[in-house]
């Protein structure tokens, strides 16, 4: 029997549950040990992964990868601390998978990517949206032509995350490394440029933090590199999770609306019959696919950097009250 792979998390709060679900079902990975300091996070982890009470659990997690001959990790800590939990482990020879934001600065995207390449090993984001069957049809219709060039690109992401994070790290700027356009808008504008294959050149941000320490809605205007031009709104302070997508192009559109699904028309407004593929893998299942040699990395670190350069631009813009150029 092949040697499975020896995965360990680092943390495990609300999004590691959803991670150890998906990899029981990867029978080529095992997960083997969990750094975790909170008893409430981990009581929580315990009640919805049942066995997960038996693993060995480290207060620290270079004590963990130290002593349990691992193969890769999986990274669900606050933000800021992305940085040095990926250098490290990269620097002990193993392979990340890592929540977003990938890291919290543009510096910090390039130097992980160097050291990801410098000792070859995997390093990914677990963007879910790329395996998700109404973004990856999307994209394959961009990509064979079926809108033709595309011209402008929406997105909004409403949710209550002002009031399901207060008083959570996820509020604490040393921690967070920002606001919402860092945590769920993250999403966001991966998708926006992973969906077109289009680079943002320039962005217009205003925010609003309202009595918080990071921001909570934004409002970016974007243009892309090809011409195009786009708008994302994240706002934080709604009722509750709403979503939807506009690609429009020289030849067609694309809409992507909650609860209804994909909408696709022609040139003439036509309505085109959709067809969405499949979902046939997730961001861990792809993780341990390409660690083995079986697939390639669906979320490379270079998404992160390119979601990082548009935050960071956001961020300078809404300061600065002008449009920033990204770099």
């Amino acid at each position: 029997m092949a040697k499975k792979i020896r995965v360990g998390f680092v943390g495990a709060g609300g999004i590691a549950i959803l991670h150890h679900q998906r990899f029981s079902t990867v029978k080529q990975a095992e997960i083997v040990a969990l750094n975790e300091p909170s008893s409430v996070s981990l009581e929580r982890f315990y009640k919805h992964c049942p066995g997960s009470e038996k693993l060995p659990v480290y207060s620290n997690y270079k004590d963990m990868i130290k002593k349990e001959n691992l193969d890769a990790v999986v990274i669900l800590s606050p933000h800021t601390l992305h940085y040095e939990q990926i250098m490290y482990s990269l620097n002990c020879g193993l392979h990340v998978l890592t929540e977003k934001p990938m890291v919290c600065s543009i510096a910090h995207a390039k130097e992980v990517i160097q050291k990801a390449k410098k000792v070859n090993k995997v390093l990914m984001i677990s963007y879910q949206r790329h395996f998700e069957p109404p973004f990856r049809y999307m994209r394959e219709q961009i990509q064979k032509g079926a809108i033709g060039e595309v011209q402008f690109v929406q997105a909004l992401l409403s949710q209550e995350w002002l009031r399901l994070t207060r008083n959570t790290w996820r509020q604490i700027p040393k921690l967070s490394g920002g606001g919402q356009l860092n945590d769920s808008g993250s999403h966001f504008i991966d998708i926006m440029m992973w969906m077109t294959g289009m680079k943002v050149k320039e962005v217009f941000a205003k925010v609003e933090k309202f009595d918080v320490p990071v921001d909570i809605n934004s409002a970016l205007t974007l243009k892309f590199e090809n011409g195009a031009l786009g708008n994302l709104s994240v706002i934080g302070n709604a009722p509750g999770w709403y979503e939807d997508h506009t690609i429009v192009g020289s030849k067609g559109a694309l809409f992507l609306r909650q609860g209804i699904g994909v909408f696709q028309q022609d040139e003439f407004g036509k309505p085109i019959k959709v067809k969405l593929p499949k979902m046939s893998s997730d961001p861990d299942r792809n993780f341990i696919m390409s660690i083995l040699g079986k697939e390639k990395p669906e979320v490379p670190p270079e998404c992160g950097l390119r979601t990082m350069e548009v935050t960071e631009s956001a961020w300078k813009s809404a300061k600065a009250g002008k449009p920033v150029r990204v770099p």
